[in-house]
């Protein structure tokens, strides 16, 4: 599986990310999040809601997994692009967030 990250604390910076906080972020982005079995990390994109309607990502296998570890945060899963657009997606609407705040 790729790992593409979202954002990073720079190594001049102390601290580490809540993954509480950056859960309920991802979550009020209207994301569903299931835990991965055996991980304390990890959790599986299953659905989306968009203006009420909760659209399914895949009808099967899961495939985007969120990877929230102490100084960085991402998307992993095994398409290369498909990860690297979909931590870019999420990326924009961060500094977007930040930008309107």
């Amino acid at each position: 599986m790729k790992y593409n990250e979202i954002l990073k604390i720079p190594s001049e910076k102390e601290g580490s990310y809540n993954q509480d906080k950056i859960l309920d972020f991802v979550k009020s982005l209207g994301w569903c999040l299931s835990p991965v079995q055996g991980s304390y990390n990890k959790w599986w994109f299953t659905s989306q809601f968009v203006e009420g309607k909760r659209y399914q990502l895949m009808n099967g296998s899961r495939y985007y997994k969120l990877v929230v570890n102490n100084r960085d945060f991402g998307i992993e899963c095994g398409g290369d692009y498909n990860g690297w657009s979909f931590a870019g997606e999420i990326r924009q609407i961060i500094r977007n967030k930040r930008e309107a705040a």
